[in-house]
């Protein structure tokens, strides 16, 4: 079918036989590793939540957030990560949900995004902030998350955006720089929420933290998860998002492209799949991820389509 790199779950790459498989077969392993979502953590951990600007868990559905400015979890998550690195020894790390609370996969086209849905505004969060970018909230806001999230967003939004995206970037700086160190050859790369620079009013720094040019700073490659048919979007969209994510990076570009439909009932048709295909090929992209092997294994007509590209 024409792939050569399996990008794997924690979970399988610690059963510690797939990876030297894949190595004796040909394929690369990159390991998928989930840094802020982890449910299994918060359960253990209920005090690690990160919350939201109307004071409530940052949870949507499976959508579950971890506090991004907590010391002990950062921590915590770079030596697990780093870890898999030693023990395992696969050929990259593919570091995800590496951003802020937000369930992207349902928000529209034509949505907007509401600042007190965004997160955190937890008090370890608050403190940190004021501690690091100078900033002092009002006695009068202090003592309500919602009030001091509103007046954040009204009086120091480019100041609280800066170091939300900030917090996202250091983490993913240390863990790499310390991954080299354990394998020189390792390759890293990040998943990105597959919006452009002005959709959502700058959501991507805005809401999910993610400041593309500082984290294109420090991996090997990006890949948008640019997933059409999810987001009621053309086929043609994913090109347009490998397009404008090219313009502002030096570095490989990845789409990832859905193999079967997701949060909606309509089918991801064959001829829908092969146009979005097409257009995740088209440069300056430098390749193609598929979100998920399964549905690709039991989906023979889009195995062909593979083989025909």
């Amino acid at each position: 079918l024409g792939i050569n790199t399996a990008f794997v779950s924690t979970a399988l790459a610690e059963s510690g036989t797939f990876i030297p498989a894949a190595r004796e077969a040909g394929f690369r392993t990159l390991v998928i590793t989930p840094v802020f979502f982890n449910p299994e953590y918060l359960a253990a951990h209920p005090d690690a939540w990160a919350i939201t600007g109307r004071g409530e868990r940052a949870k949507d559905d499976w959508v579950e957030f971890v506090c991004p400015s907590r010391v002990d979890y950062r921590q915590e998550r770079a030596q697990y990560v780093l870890g898999l690195l030693r023990e395992h020894h696969p050929d990259g790390l593919s570091l995800d949900f590496i951003r802020h609370f937000v369930f992207w996969e349902m928000v529209k086209s034509d949505d907007s995004i509401e600042p007190l849905d965004t997160a955190c505004y937890c008090p370890h969060c608050l403190a940190r902030f004021q501690e690091e970018a100078g900033v002092r909230l009002p006695e009068e806001v202090a003592g309500s998350t919602g009030r001091a999230a509103e007046w954040l967003w009204r009086r120091q939004s480019e100041a609280w955006t800066r170091w939300r995206a900030d917090l996202i970037t250091s983490w993913v700086e240390d863990v790499v720089r310390e991954a080299r160190r354990i394998a020189p050859e390792v390759t890293l790369g990040v998943h990105l929420v597959p919006w452009g620079r002005r959709e959502y009013d700058g959501g991507l720094v805005r809401v999910a933290g993610q400041d593309v040019e500082a984290l294109a700073a420090l991996v090997d490659y990006v890949s948008p998860m640019a997933y059409a048919h999810m987001l009621y979007r053309e086929p043609e969209w994913v090109g347009q998002v490998t397009r404008g994510l090219a313009a502002r990076v030096d570095l490989p570009v990845y789409p990832s492209i859905e193999v079967k439909e997701s949060y909606r009932t309509e089918e991801l048709t064959g001829a829908f799949f092969e146009a979005a295909l097409g257009a995740a090929l088209q440069p300056p992209s430098r390749g193609v991820v598929f979100w998920s092997w399964p549905p690709l294994a039991e989906q023979k007509p889009k195995q062909d389509i593979l083989e025909r590209r």
